[in-house]
């Protein structure tokens, strides 16, 4: 997409605007072609999401669109045995496929699930 979506304009978001882009993202990344740059961009929203609830829970209601969302994320993205953002970063970062589930995701190639 074409937001900016540095980590310093994500922490202005509240959990709700975070969690309608991630919804935008997941539909636009499902429609159009995105580079490895730009789909690392907008997977740093979800994790935003991911710190934010870590922090302080939210809603039921919160949760379930956002369960909605991570699901449709699934289906138009491929299971990855490596990190979005390589090894070392993930283990600098202490990420794991378990917890940070997201980074262990690619966009489906061509022919793939969607």
């Amino acid at each position: 997409m074409t937001t900016d979506r540095t980590p310093s304009n994500l922490a202005r978001l509240t959990l709700p605007a975070l969690v309608a882009q991630w919804a935008r993202i997941v539909d636009y990344v499902e429609r159009h072609p995105v580079s490895a740059e730009e789909f690392s961009a907008d997977v740093a929203v979800r994790h935003e999401i991911s710190q934010r609830l870590r922090a302080k829970p939210t809603t039921l209601e919160t949760r379930e669109m956002l369960a909605e969302i991570d699901e449709h994320y699934r289906r138009i993205t491929e299971e990855s045995a490596e990190c979005l953002h390589g090894a070392a970063r993930a283990a600098a970062e202490q990420w794991t496929p378990g917890k940070e589930w997201y980074f262990w995701r690619a966009l489906a190639r061509a022919g793939g699930p969607v």
